[in-house]
């Protein structure tokens, strides 16, 4: 599976695809690298979520809504 990682830096806004990740824990440690970029950047608003896809040929760079999936660990 591929874990793709999104940030939304305005509430309204959409999802934003930043980076793609193969594994559960390299995706959690992205999750975190964006948080804090994002605070450093002075956006204390922003939101970064993961969507789990089958493929990387189905990976959109944008979305409306994610789907609250936890990464499973194997």
């Amino acid at each position: 599976m591929i874990h793709g990682i999104y940030i939304k830096s305005r509430p309204k806004n959409k999802w934003h695809l930043v980076s793609i990740a193969i594994s559960a824990e390299a995706a959690s440690f992205e999750v975190n690298v964006w948080k804090k970029q994002a605070k450093l950047d002075g956006n204390d608003l922003a939101e970064v979520a993961i969507q789990i896809f089958d493929s990387a040929f189905y990976i959109p760079e944008f979305m409306t809504e994610i789907k609250q999936q936890a990464p499973s660990f194997n």
